[in-house]
């Protein structure tokens, strides 16, 4: 082994696959109120430039826990005594472009975009598509758990990072009076572009790999596995199941923009200015 196998096989220690609402869940579960709270408390009143580079730290640390995920599920360890006991091999099914992984993509829009419709588009999404995404995982966690204990830490922060971010971009963002239904539509239709990217990987999949390969969950190639829209895709017509995934999605993100605004009343207080410039 290098000393990059090395580091991994250390990572890949074991644990007891952590249970639904179990000591490791509500640790991250408060862990993540308590991030969500010092966030919106502390860096409230951060100025443009601030938050800025507050979305760049969240995304530098949710990248290198991510490119950690990637090495990890594609090494595979053999006998210690073989010859090579490592083997690399690429788990397709992991690719980083599901709907949890958008923060991947929209944190750098949101982060360095020099227009503000884009950047506030940006913004929004994650206050709403990924704060959605965040908190579903958290409250019903099921099958991301996993026996590595690099893995669930991974999972765990990823998500929390939507979470703790999503309300403190709602917060800012009702505070600037952009949650609006404009804004939402167009937060919509960048959550329809990431569609349309997904559904161009899965059809395009084939060209590079006959292994599970399935983008937003998606693909006319294999079933969707996401709880009620797997009876859809399995009972109705696959155009009619995409146009009730988009539906339900962004059904499910005006419901988080209505939440910010109930939250916005008992976290923010009623003085003070944000700055706007930078």
């Amino acid at each position: 082994m290098n000393i990059l196998e090395k580091a991994i096989y250390f990572l890949s220690a074991e644990m007891t696959t952590p249970e639904n609402y179990g000591g490791f869940h509500l640790l991250f579960i408060g862990l993540v109120l308590l991030g969500t709270w010092m966030l919106c408390r502390r860096c409230r009143n951060a100025s443009a430039r601030q938050e800025r580079k507050i979305l760049m730290i969240f995304w530098a640390v949710i990248v290198v826990l991510e490119v950690y995920k990637e090495l990890q599920f594609a090494m595979h360890c053999t006998e210690p005594a073989a010859e090579n006991p490592v083997i690399w091999s690429y788990a397709w099914y992991a690719f980083p472009f599901q709907f949890c992984s958008s923060p991947f993509y929209i944190l750098p829009i949101a982060a360095l975009a020099k227009h503000d419709r884009l950047r506030d588009t940006a913004r929004l999404f994650l206050a709403i598509f990924s704060l959605f995404a965040g908190l579903v995982v958290y409250i019903y966690p099921n099958d991301v758990f996993v026996r590595t204990i690099g893995i669930n830490i991974q999972t765990m922060v990823h998500h929390g990072t939507q979470v703790v971010l999503g309300v403190y971009l709602g917060m800012r963002l009702r505070r600037e009076g952009k949650l609006t239904l404009p804004n939402y539509f167009r937060a919509v239709g960048m959550f329809c572009v990431l569609v349309l990217i997904a559904l161009g990987l899965n059809l395009a999949a084939p060209l590079f790999t006959d292994a599970t390969f399935n983008m937003f969950y998606i693909g006319p190639r294999f079933p969707c596995s996401l709880v009620v829209l797997d009876q859809i895709y399995l009972k109705l017509p696959y155009p009619v199941f995409l146009a009730l995934y988009v539906w339900g999605f962004s059904s499910a993100a005006l419901l988080m923009m209505g939440l910010h605004k109930l939250l916005a009343h008992s976290v923010t207080p009623k003085q003070g200015k944000i700055l706007k410039t930078g």
